[in-house]
């Protein structure tokens, strides 16, 4: 049994990328609909809004963010709703 659990985590763990964000760094978040799981406006919509600037981070996986244009302060956010922005 304990092989068999062990065998389970292993292949679980190959598939989950943990991602760790620092201070400053620029990510995308999803849009309201995706997080609660609601239909959304279309299938076509975007499920991404962003860039964010992360503001703080905190070791239990979550992030405040503020938006690039104007520093407005959004509240935190799980960083599993959160992906790398790039240039």
């Amino acid at each position: 049994m304990r092989a068999y659990c062990e065998g389970v985590a292993r292949a679980y763990n190959r598939t989950v990328k943990e991602q760790i964000f620092k201070e400053g760094d620029l990510v995308l978040k999803t849009v309201d609909w995706v997080r609660k799981k609601i239909s959304g406006p279309s299938k076509f919509a975007p499920q991404w809004e962003g860039p964010f600037i992360i503001k703080e981070s905190h070791s239990s996986g979550y992030y405040v963010l503020t938006s690039v244009d104007n520093e407005t302060l959004l509240g935190s956010i799980n960083g599993k709703w959160l992906k790398p922005y790039y240039c």
